[in-house]
């Protein structure tokens, strides 16, 4: 099924405590709907550095728009949760004033269709089943990790509607 908008982000490479992390939630406690693998872990490392942009956005017009790879690093600060309807969503807080610096940049040229006003950069850890998040809560990471990012990543649709992902560097 195709995206219905499209989603700038930036790729990292799983670190350890996110691995040991899931590897200690049960299967049982993983929120999951029949026919999607869009919830329970998440694979996928990455922050969303611009969420719900056209679907068919410009790929280069996006490039001219952020900085250098490299100056994407990123500081995870603590674990924390976003409380959804139907499941919680568990992260690790991100700090980064390029990414909210690029952020705000974006937003302001172009037009976003995101429900949430506020840039809360976070890499997602997994879906839980509502309640289960609250066990894996923590106010700081120590020692406090470093992430260097590996690529920018375009998640929209191309013309014929179907799903098209462009990684770079």
């Amino acid at each position: 099924m195709a995206r219905d908008y499209g989603f700038l982000m930036i790729g990292y490479d799983k670190p350890d405590m996110i691995q040991e992390l899931q590897n200690i939630i049960p299967n049982e406690e993983l929120y999951v709907e029949e026919g999607s693998d869009d919830y329970g872990f998440e694979d996928n490392t990455h922050v969303t550095l611009v969420p719900c942009l056209d679907k068919h956005f410009d790929v280069d017009t996006l490039k001219k728009e952020v900085k250098e790879l490299s100056k994407y690093s990123i500081l995870l600060s603590n674990i924390s949760k976003f409380d959804e309807d139907k499941f919680d969503v568990l992260k690790c807080d991100v700090g980064s004033y390029n990414l909210i610096d690029t952020n705000n940049s974006i937003c302001s040229k172009f037009p976003t269709y995101s429900e949430f006003k506020e840039y809360r950069p976070h890499i997602t850890i997994a879906y839980l089943k509502k309640g289960m998040a609250d066990k894996y809560l923590q106010n700081s990471l120590i020692p406090m990790i470093t992430l260097n990012p590996r690529c920018f990543i375009w998640s929209g649709v191309n013309e014929d509607g179907t799903d098209l992902d462009i990684e770079w560097t």
